[in-house]
């Protein structure tokens, strides 16, 4: 059929509708994409600096927002400019959130044809910062344990003089310790160690040592950090049964030719970052004043049966009387306001036969304002020093943001001391139940499991055996959902879970604790 002229003209007209439809649909689909494509900056860019400002929470909000602001400026969008509005600020109920929402206006390419040149868009991240677990003390001091002397065993010891020259500090069942780095993991200390049993080589072996982190919180001033002992003193061992090595306990694993420990204290202004190292600033040093160290504590207290290792008697030692940093505390910083410090403990001796072990304490002191605290940060090396069937050591501070979480606690080389079952003690408001929880292990001896619960209690040696010696055990504890941190009678802080030796004659015992909330640290979650 042919079309008439009139017929043609009307068939243009509406194949050159259909073409401007098509082309109006096509140039929708565009300034859709281009759209989403924009959201998805945005949301790239909210995430990242929710993540930048949430590591200065929960102490320096105004850092948290000053690097929220310069994440989002990297990515494209700052705020205040060409119509951008980034907003950051910690989460009301969780101050170790912090949420960021970006708003920026997006030109459009066809919409505009019908009065619509640009499209709002906003987007959201909130981000959680899980900060180090406190650990092994909620005082102002750290690693102080009696100070048992020849005469003393089996009944009571001196406890350590405060720092303050007042009084004196309630035992915490342990010393604070660091073993050489020519020493063995086996002996306990998981990470200063260069070696697991020469030549073999410590493959967690960290130069960088153990860290402890100085809180002053606002209203101090006038701070100052102290080190119990932070000489290496060798002692002996009482003279009748129990047979326990006295005083600080420090103590030889190996007899080289020459005998020289190195223990190094450093302070450092943390710089509200907490995990990370980075930017932190070095306020305070020893200056090299414990390097080379070869004493032996020759006097009737704590020279013991003068065998400090292997029959040697310390004769060629200089006795630790000499010293004024013995059983005695030493300033290492002072004037000190409020803030974060870190407290990191290392030591640089390096052949194999520098095997020993220095043990300290550590106390906080403020001339204005209270509630200064030091504590270990997710990782500690300990001297326990158990004196009778059950000791109750401090273990770790679990706030109640993590409920619903999984507590992993991992000791290392853990309950060498004869017939020791170990308890994870939970806090409740009137009280410490036995927690139950799951365990795993690198390996064991003995016929002991690898693995097993839930249950309430982990035996870690007999009469024979220790079970888990130079092995890694993982202790898993699901927290409730209701779980808020409680404090029991008697508890000045929230949150403080212990751990329980039950022991079959009194002992010492060096080990490697950590302690986490299982997950990124710095993580995102749901808005």
């Amino acid at each position: 059929m042919r079309l008439s002229r009139d017929d043609r003209g009307q068939t243009l007209v509406v194949v050159a509708l259909l073409l401007t439809m098509l082309l109006g649909f096509v140039g929708l689909a565009v300034d859709v994409a281009w759209y989403e494509l924009n959201l998805i900056r945005m949301q790239r860019a909210a995430d990242a600096a929710a993540l930048a400002g949430v590591v200065y929470l929960p102490g320096n909000p105004t850092a948290a927002n000053n690097a929220a602001l310069a994440e989002a400026t990297q990515n494209g969008y700052t705020n205040g400019a060409a119509g951008v509005s980034v907003v950051s600020q910690p989460d009301p109920i969780n101050n170790k959130m912090l949420g960021v929402t970006i708003q920026a206006t997006v030109q459009t390419y066809f919409a505009r044809i019908f009065g619509s040149p640009t499209i709002r868009g906003s987007r959201k991240a909130l981000a959680e910062f899980v900060l180090p677990v406190p650990m092994g003390s909620p005082q102002a001091y750290y690693g102080i344990a009696n100070l048992c002397r020849n005469s003393d065993i089996p009944t009571s010891c001196p406890e350590v003089p405060s720092a303050t020259g007042v009084g004196t500090l309630d035992p915490q069942g342990f010393w604070g310790s660091v073993l050489t780095k020519g020493a063995n993991r086996g002996n306990g200390d998981a990470y200063s160690t260069y070696y697991d049993g020469a030549p073999a080589l410590n493959t967690g072996f960290d130069p960088n040592g153990y860290s402890y982190i100085v809180e002053l919180p606002a209203g101090t001033s006038g701070g100052a950090v102290w080190i119990y002992d932070p000489i290496f003193c060798a002692t002996g061992r009482r003279t009748t049964s129990p047979f326990q090595r006295l005083g600080m306990a420090d103590i030889w694993y190996g007899i080289a030719a020459t005998r020289s420990v190195t223990t190094e204290f450093k302070l450092w202004d943390m710089n509200g970052t907490p995990y990370s190292t980075t930017d932190d600033i070095l306020i305070a040093t020893d200056g090299g004043l414990f390097t080379n160290m070869d004493y032996a504590d020759k006097g009737p207290d704590y020279g013991g049966d003068h065998n400090y290792i292997f029959g040697y008697n310390g004769s060629s030692s200089t006795d630790c009387a000499t010293s004024p940093y013995h059983n005695a505390w030493w300033q290492l910083a002072s004037g000190l306001g409020e803030g974060e410090y870190r407290l990191q403990v290392v030591t640089s001796s390096g052949s194999t036969g520098q095997q020993a072990a220095n043990n300290f304490g550590v106390q906080v002191t403020t001339t204005v304002g209270t509630g200064a605290r030091i504590y270990g940060q997710s990782r500690m090396c300990a001297y326990v020093n158990v004196g009778s069937s059950t000791a109750l050591l401090y273990l770790a501070q679990v706030d109640a943001a993590h409920a619903g979480k999984t507590l992993e606690i991992k000791l290392f080389d853990p309950g060498d001391i004869t017939n020791t079952t170990l308890r994870i003690k939970q806090p409740t408001p009137s009280g410490y139940v036995d927690a139950s929880f799951r365990f795993t292990a690198t390996g064991s001896s003995g016929g002991a499991p690898t693995s097993g619960g839930p249950q309430t209690s982990l035996q870690t040696s007999n009469g024979l055996t220790n079970f888990y010696n130079n092995q890694w055990v993982t202790i898993s504890i699901a927290l409730p959902p209701s779980y808020n941190a409680p404090t029991p009678p008697g508890e000045t802080q929230p949150g403080w879970w212990k751990i329980e030796y039950t022991v079959g004659t009194s002992g010492q015992d060096v080990t490697t604790w950590e302690v986490s909330i299982r997950g990124n640290p710095v993580h995102l979650v749901v808005p």
